[in-house]
């Protein structure tokens, strides 16, 4: 475990140091979620709701998703697939590591930092929005969604550390990264709330384990979920066999990486 703190303690320095980037990465999303909300405030003039989601629902459910955007969704498979196309994976070849270990104490250093970051920005909102927020009830509710977040955050990064670790096979994976991480987010929950679908859409998305991400966390927060303990032994089913799916992956990867990097 030492190591690992090693890295954690590592990368949180060079978050620090290098912290532009995730400014400029936080104020990206803020500014994609206040078009978003501009959106649907002009949505409402004209209808009391939308499904069951109030104004006040919506406007909490995006204000959340900029939250969960920097705290669970990642984004790591762009670098993971530059070391292995590049060859620097080479390096981790005779580090007494494990790579996904590894990717997942730099990812969660990350998230944590950004989430830190991303909280101030959430309160302003917030604050400035607080008529137009919808609170949990009890600690209860605000406990459970604080757990299926940590859940929703390792599925998102097992997601993308399966994106990343496909450039074993394929030489050029970005257009392909792009359409996966988009058509996952989607059905994740992180454009629009799903129940807002067609039925069969609906279907198709609560059958696989991306809401675990966005959908279903927020749902607990905004009271929807009055019983989230399926959902959270279901996410962590799919929690446990991708991580064996994905050391079995990574095992089968390095027989195929052949270093021809730069």
């Amino acid at each position: 475990m030492q190591k690992y703190w090693t890295v954690f303690r590592v990368n949180w320095q060079n978050a620090l140091q290098y912290r532009g980037p995730t400014a400029i990465s936080i104020l990206g999303n803020l500014l994609h979620i206040l078009v978003l909300l501009y959106l649907w405030n002009a949505i409402y003039q004209s209808e009391q709701s939308l499904g069951d989601y109030s104004l006040s629902d919506l406007i909490t459910y995006y204000i959340l998703q900029l939250l969960i955007n920097s705290m669970v969704l990642s984004y790591i498979s762009w670098q993971i697939g530059t070391e292995i196309r590049e060859g620097s994976f080479s390096n981790f070849l005779i580090k007494p590591v494990n790579y996904l270990h590894y990717w997942f104490t730099i990812n969660l250093s990350g998230k944590l930092f950004e989430g830190l970051m991303i909280s101030v920005v959430g309160l302003i909102m917030a604050g400035v929005l607080a008529d137009y927020i919808t609170l949990p009830d009890n600690l209860t509710t605000a406990l459970h969604f604080a757990f299926a977040m940590i859940l929703g955050a390792i599925l998102a990064f097992e997601f993308d550390f399966a994106i990343g670790i496909l450039a074993f096979w394929l030489v050029q994976i970005d257009s392909f990264k792009y359409m996966l991480q988009y058509g996952m987010f989607f059905l994740a929950g992180a454009l629009l709330p799903l129940d807002l679908f067609p039925m069969l859409f609906q279907q198709i998305a609560h059958a696989l384990p991306f809401r675990f991400m966005v959908y279903f966390p927020i749902r607990i927060f905004l009271g929807k979920e009055t019983q989230p303990y399926e959902g959270f032994m279901i996410a962590g089913l799919w929690i446990v066999g991708l991580y064996f799916i994905l050391q079995f992956g990574l095992k089968r990867g390095i027989t195929r990486y052949e270093a021809a990097g730069k």
